[in-house]
């Protein structure tokens, strides 16, 4: 018996007018009689960053082994507990004061150091983790790397005493002297991953998804040629994935018309274009993103951070009236204390959110993209109150 089968290019793009839209990895992008090895899913990399501490003893298991009880700041995390490991007993000596310190940067230097190792000094750091991976994976994929996170850019605008702010808004170096910013508005990471900027600047690209309303009507037509193509499990897949896609520019379009007439400021900040009001809505809206750009294989690797280090981001959805960071210095009040258990278990909700997704997205060899990933989620600080940048909290996520 002979088998002709021509398959699909494992990078293959649905292209439309400014629109070069990824496809998932499909059954028809393996050829026959491929090797296993041609057929394995790509291996992934992220990083979620939980600013300014946590509560310790809310976080770490207080026995070890497989059949520890869940602490009430990990219990979010219970439905994959079995692809989750607690790390403790970890410590950023890099953030250690050195002789000729001035005694600051006690966020900056643990933040600067968190993926690096490398003491923050004189303008210059290290390379960090995320990008020493993605140096390598960066060849295969269009984006080397996403860096992203719910803070307004200028936010990091404020010092750290003899630190720029830029030491304490992001955990990713290109380099020892180029610290790569994070990106907060939905939109503009939305284009970057979707839109096709070879042909198009981002303002005009913006103009034309105003008129024609979704990137989808552009590639409708190449979607209906792939249908006919592909099996039934691909169309599945096919249809689930432009699903996904439809609900973020939903919510992008929600959050923009509701942000034109949005008067309300963070801090000393406006509101930028795109940005949802409510905070779990923004931190999942770029869940959802990080989670597609891994899908659809445009990077391998993301830093994701919930706040700057330092950030005092008010939670007023928690009826939480002082800001996060001044909240962290609770000077031993049990009730500043409880206030900041609730924000830590807020956010490993939110991380959780994203970890069920990973979990239920099935790879075209059954496994799931949880099963090929490592997810790191920590901070670069333990007791906040004290500055103290030992035996740091980090828990491990993925079958990796």
């Amino acid at each position: 018996m002979m088998i002709f089968k021509k398959s699909l290019p494992r990078r293959a793009f649905l292209r439309g007018a400014g629109v070069s839209l990824a496809l998932p990895f499909l059954d028809a992008m393996v050829p026959a009689f491929a090797s296993s090895e041609a057929a394995r899913p790509p291996l992934r990399l992220g990083y979620i960053y939980l600013p300014v501490g946590r509560i310790m003893e809310n976080w770490t298991p207080r026995t070890q082994g497989r059949d520890y009880e869940l602490p009430p700041t990990l219990v979010p995390f219970a439905p994959f507990r079995d692809q989750m490991l607690v790390l403790s007993g970890l410590d950023i000596k890099a953030a250690d004061l050195l002789p000729g310190d001035r005694g600051d940067g006690v966020h900056a230097r643990p933040c600067s150091a968190y993926l690096t190792g490398v003491h923050a000094y004189d303008g210059s750091v290290g390379i960090s983790a995320d990008q020493v991976v993605a140096k390598v994976t960066g060849r295969q994929t269009p984006l080397a790397s996403l860096q992203l996170g719910v803070d307004p850019s200028e936010w990091a605008n404020e010092r750290d005493g003899a630190y720029a702010g830029f030491y304490r808004s992001t955990i990713s170096w290109s380099t020892p002297a180029n610290a790569l910013p994070t990106e907060n508005n939905p939109r503009k990471v939305f284009e970057r991953l979707f839109g096709d900027t070879s042909s198009l600047d981002p303002e005009t690209l913006h103009r034309q998804r105003q008129r024609q309303g979704s990137i989808l009507d552009s590639v409708n037509d190449r979607v209906k040629q792939l249908m006919i193509t592909v099996n039934s499990g691909d169309r599945y897949k096919v249809e689930e994935y432009l699903d996904a896609v439809r609900d973020i520019e939903r919510g992008i379009q929600v959050a923009e018309s509701r942000s034109s007439d949005d008067t309300r400021v963070l801090g000393d900040i406006k509101r930028p274009s795109g940005i949802p009001e409510n905070n779990a809505d923004h931190a999942k809206l770029l869940f959802d993103m990080m989670h597609l750009a891994y899908l659809t294989d445009m990077t391998r690797v993301v830093a994701f951070m919930l706040g700057h280090e330092e950030g005092n981001r008010n939670y007023w959805e928690l009826g939480l009236k002082e800001g996060h960071h001044a909240l962290s210095h609770h000077r031993e009040d049990s009730e500043l204390i409880e206030q900041l258990k609730k924000i830590d278990r807020y956010q490993s909700e939110l991380a959780a959110y994203f970890i069920e997704k990973m979990m239920s997205t099935k790879e075209a060899d059954g496994s799931t993209l949880l099963d090929n990933s490592i997810i790191v989620a920590g901070s670069a600080l333990s007791d906040a109150n004290n500055h103290n940048h030992n035996n740091i909290p980090i828990a491990i996520f993925g079958g990796l």
